[in-house]
């Protein structure tokens, strides 16, 4: 069994006899003082030297605790101490003040800023993390100059990043991917007009407005026409399907409806059909 869930089985045992006996508050303060003791490394070491007698190890855990902790409290340390098992004291510990803490309606919120928190500011985190969780915020400040500014908070398995060095790292993300969505807030068109030009429609060059005889000028001053402007008449348009091709006709075919009538005349050549029939 893995020590994580050997610790959770411990502490619920605990915990569900504190909630019998009516003792959460003492036991919750008990765990904590086994844990300390307990997760020493000179005392783990000792505790986990095998040339040790058990009833050595025992002695030493009841003297270190004793008046302490509550005897179940004792208890509980020498049989961890007899199990192996003195080194999970500090995971015990951790797993009961969360079911501690569900049980108060209660929330350890550890709260990471760039310099310390004053008042003012602590009370409207504090404020803002109690609607966000539901659950009476019991705070915890740390002060990491790295994350620049904002603040980022940890409330159980949950995490609220608000730093600035957060926003940089999302900024450049985006820049990188290219993935910046939302509408067009008018850098598009920054870029576009770029040239100098003043935009459409401010008689500039180039820029498709009446009146300066220029490139892309309208028709009224002479100019070529405006593009996106109506279609002059010199240009060619589609031909309706009414209307008569103007273009030089394709060649005739050598057809009964093209020579005509017997006695008509030859459209290719002009001769009189008369006059082939006297040759043959």
């Amino acid at each position: 069994m893995l020590k994580g869930a050997v610790a959770r089985h411990y502490a619920q045992a605990v915990f569900e006899l504190a909630t019998e006996q009516g003792t959460i508050d003492r036991w919750h303060d008990d765990l904590k003082v086994i844990a300390e003791y307990l997760g020493n490394r000179r005392l783990a070491f000792v505790l986990k030297e095998p040339n040790i007698p058990a009833k050595r190890k025992e002695l030493i855990v009841r003297d270190l605790l004793n008046g302490k902790v509550q005897q179940e409290a004792l208890n509980l340390a020498q049989l961890l101490t007899e199990r192996g098992l003195a080194d999970l004291a500090p995971a015990i510990a951790n797993v009961f003040e969360q079911l501690y803490n569900d049980y108060r309606g209660q929330a350890v919120a550890v709260v990471t800023t760039a310099i310390p928190l004053d008042d003012e500011l602590r009370a409207h985190i504090t404020d803002d993390l109690r609607q966000i969780t539901g659950k009476r915020i019991l705070l915890q400040e740390r002060v990491d100059p790295s994350i620049l500014g904002g603040a980022i908070a940890r409330v159980g398995d949950t995490l609220i990043d608000g730093s600035l060095r957060r926003r940089f790292q999302l900024l450049r993300q985006q820049i990188v991917q290219g993935s910046f969505g939302g509408p067009e807030d008018g850098t598009d068109t920054a870029l576009a007009d770029l040239d100098g030009d003043g935009g459409p429609g401010d008689g500039g060059p180039g820029d498709g407005g009446p009146g300066d005889g220029g490139p892309g000028d309208g028709a009224s001053d002479g100019g070529a026409p405006a593009s996106g402007g109506p279609t002059m008449a010199t240009e060619r348009t589609a031909r309706p399907a009414d209307q008569p091709h103007l273009g030089p006709k394709p060649p005739a075919t050598d057809t009964g409806t093209e020579r005509g009538t017997d006695r008509g005349t030859d459209r290719r050549s002009g001769r009189s059909n008369t006059n082939k029939r006297r040759r043959r």
